[in-house]
C-alpha cells in the first residue's frame, strides 16, 4: 500500500484503510472535517472561557474523534485532557495554554486540507 501524504499534524493513512480504496470517501471525510472544525474549535473556546462543562464535554468528544481518524494523537490528547476535565468540573480557563495548542494544529490542518482539495 502507498504511503499517503502527510501533513503537518496529520495523516490520511487510516481514513485509506477504511475506504478501502474509494477516494470519494477520503474526500467526503476530510471535506466534512474542514467545514465543521472551525466553528467547533472556536465554540470551544467560548465554552472553556464561559467554564460551560457541558458544551466543552461535547465538542472536545466530537473533536476527538476527528482527530483521532486523522491520526492526529498529540490534539486527541488535549481533548481527552478538555474532556476529563469537564467531566469532572473542573475550572476550563485552566486549560486555556492546551486548547490554543489544539487551536494551532486543527487551523494548520483544515488549511492543508482545503488546499490539497483544491
Amino acid at each position: 500500500m502507498n504511503t499517503l501524504n502527510y501533513g503537518t499534524y496529520y495523516s490520511l493513512n487510516y481514513i485509506s484503510v477504511i475506504a478501502d480504496g474509494d477516494s470519494s470517501f477520503v474526500h467526503e471525510l476530510t471535506t466534512t472535517f474542514v467545514s465543521q472544525t472551525p466553528k467547533m474549535v472556536n465554540d470551544l473556546r467560548l465554552a472553556i472561557l464561559a467554564n460551560n462543562h457541558e458544551l466543552a464535554c461535547y465538542l472536545s468528544h466530537k473533536l476527538k474523534s476527528s482527530c483521532e481518524v486523522l491520526e492526529m494523537s498529540y490534539a486527541a490528547g488535549i481533548c481527552l485532557k478538555i474532556e476529563l476535565a469537564a467531566i469532572n468540573k473542573r475550572n476550563l480557563v485552566s486549560l486555556i495554554d492546551d486548547y490554543e495548542v489544539l487551536e494551532h494544529q486543527l487551523s494548520v490542518s483544515t488549511h492543508e486540507l482545503n488546499l490539497a482539495a483544491a
